[in-house]
């Protein structure tokens, strides 16, 4: 082996390090070649987007439960002043404008209360109304489904006066009291998969990034330890070429 042998085998190794370095650096990618960390790799950051789509499906779900939840608050105020006038109504000190008063606001609070109840509107979607509103949405990346219920229904009141108003009033508070619960249940329930789908997702990025993205300044690193080592390695080769040379012509 002459002398230029050994740093030009060497230096071919040190070349390929070289080109694989800046491959690195200029794609970002650690993986070179495919390979089972490529297909690792891709098959988590994949996952991490099902898990991102799932996380806003529990979050749009959310904001249905809110809507709702908004309401349900509204209506529960609504039902208790028609209360209140129903047993106002009941008072036989009431004069006949007493009683005319009453039966105006009571008529109104009713049909703003039925308005509410029916016309509630999230994207075109009937969040409430008077039979039960249920929803299927997506509860993991596997497409299953659970339901997510706003309300059982609640029935319109139609109060045309305020007699006999606090009974029909007893009626609806007990509807929006079991519809609040069912709210305040699958909103909990939606919050919890929004966070783990969040949380999940975070974590398979952070796998794949080691499996698949390069450390740009390790790689930075071992680009200009291989460039020296490369100069190197150049400047022996040139040195035992001349040496080579040198014998040849003492031979000769």
């Amino acid at each position: 082996m002459t002398l230029a042998l050994y740093p030009a085998i060497q230096l071919g190794k040190t070349e390929q390090r070289i080109r694989e370095s800046i491959s690195r650096l200029s794609t970002g990618l650690n993986i070179l070649g495919g390979g089972a960390d490529l297909a690792q790799g891709i098959g988590l950051k994949t996952e991490s987007q099902s898990y991102r789509r799932l996380a806003s499906v529990a979050n749009v779900s959310q904001d249905i439960l809110l809507a709702a939840e908004s309401a349900l608050v509204e209506l529960a105020s609504l039902a208790s002043r028609l209360k209140e006038l129903g047993i106002a109504d009941t008072a036989t000190t009431n004069s006949a404008s007493d009683t005319a008063a009453l039966n105006a606001e009571a008529s109104a609070v009713s049909d703003t209360l039925d308005d509410i109840v029916t016309a509630l509107n999230f994207n075109n979607i009937a969040v409430l109304g008077t039979s039960a509103k249920t929803f299927n949405v997506p509860k993991d990346v596997d497409g299953n489904t659970t339901a997510i219920k706003t309300t059982d229904g609640i029935a319109a009141t139609n109060i045309t006066d305020a007699t006999g108003a606090n009974t029909t009033a007893d009626t609806a508070l007990g509807e929006i009291t079991e519809s609040m619960g069912h709210v305040a249940g699958h909103l909990k329930s939606m919050q919890a998969v929004s966070n783990i789908s969040d949380s999940i997702q975070a974590i398979e990025l952070q796998a794949a990034a080691r499996l698949m993205d390069t450390n740009f300044a390790v790689e930075t690193a071992k680009l200009m330890k291989n460039q020296l080592i490369s100069k190197y390695a150049h400047s022996m080769i040139s040195k035992a070429n001349n040496s080579e040379k040198d014998k040849l012509n003492l031979i000769l």
